[in-house]
């Protein structure tokens, strides 16, 4: 149960000397999203030199790292990778440990390795701590070339999804890699307003600004899968819903796959079909915080008002901690799990 009664954040320099700053801190907003691997914090820290109890506190530098604290629990470890300085204020943006999977590049070539391995190796040569990694049985078989480590991982993720139907979460927590089936990631957000008041389920009181939007842009109803062949294009498999063709008309996918993972091609375009033939959502709403919310959950909502019931995937998530209240803000689409 989440309530905002002692927050803190502390500077790490480089010579590893600490300082507690959350007395200087303004507004923090926390983030993140499905579609990239990492989080931000972004929060304002007061300056002056010319205050006297200001003294020694000016010391936020770029490169320096930050631990933001919850009630005494961690919620975000980083570097300090921007910062805006005025007169009275210093802006700072900080990434946390994903930011050098997103920014170191590298040649790797992959022949009949098991993707779980495959992640494993290409993180101990970077030098990433893993958390967990769950076992992912695709093999991989690709060349890539002055690619991040972020995208790499990414796309053996997404071969694994298309030939295994399975949705995984990637994201950094205390500063290790953690891979996982959305599935997995069911979590309930509560709210304890005061210690001397009783919690409640955030979902119970969503704020008036929720809204549900669905579009036709994005669905597939019919998937074709080829060969990825330069000299030649063959089809090897195809999946299609004729109802679903009959009521909005075809939309059609093409997904090519290497002549190693022809035998799944049958596999893969079922998989791709299930995955693609629904009417994309976007709903945003509000909630009261809980640090359990972050993008790759799945939360149950039930909303008269809009009709949402079930369970829905947190796309993203933006955590605001200002005056002792703790909001969050989050954009989901409904999930079958």
């Amino acid at each position: 149960m989440n309530t905002l009664t002692d927050i803190k954040m502390i500077l790490i320099k480089n010579d590893s000397k600490q300082y507690n700053i959350t007395n200087y801190c303004g507004v923090i907003n926390r983030s993140d999203n499905i579609d990239n691997l990492g989080m931000q914090l972004s929060f304002e820290v007061a300056k002056n030199r010319t205050d006297k109890y200001m003294i020694g506190y000016d010391n936020v530098e770029l490169g320096d790292k930050v631990v933001f604290f919850n009630n005494d629990i961690e919620v975000f470890r980083g570097i300090i990778v921007d910062l805006t300085t005025s007169k009275f204020v210093k802006n700072v943006t900080a990434l946390d440990y994903a930011f050098y999977l997103n920014q170191s590049k590298t040649i790797k070539q992959f022949n009949n390795v098991i993707a779980t391995k495959a992640i494993k190796d290409i993180c101990n040569k970077f030098g990433v701590q893993i958390g967990n990694i769950t076992n992912i049985s695709t093999q991989i078989n690709k060349i890539y070339n002055n690619k991040t480590i972020a995208n790499i991982i990414k796309d053996i993720i997404l071969q694994a999804t298309n030939e295994l139907g399975i949705e995984y979460r990637l994201e950094m927590r205390a500063g290790k890699l953690y891979i996982e089936p959305y599935k997995n990631l069911v979590v309930k957000g509560f709210y304890k307003p005061a210690t001397n008041l009783g919690g409640f389920d955030i979902t119970k009181a969503i704020g008036s600004d929720i809204s549900k939007q669905e579009s036709l842009k994005d669905r597939k109803n019919s998937v074709i899968v080829s060969s990825e062949n330069e000299k030649s294009t063959r089809i090897l498999a195809t999946a299609k819903d004729d109802e679903s063709i009959s009521n909005v008309g075809l939309l059609q996918e093409v997904v090519s796959v290497d002549n190693k993972n022809e035998s799944k091609a049958k596999n893969i375009a079922n998989n791709k079909l299930k995955l693609l033939n629904k009417n994309p959502e976007d709903i945003s709403l509000s909630m009261m915080g809980d640090d359990n919310i972050r993008a790759g959950r799945i939360i149950n909502i039930e909303e008269k008002n809009t009709q949402l019931s079930g369970n829905y995937l947190i796309k993203n998530c933006r955590h605001t901690y200002i005056n002792n209240n703790h909001k969050v803000n989050v954009n989901l689409k409904s999930v079958v799990i």
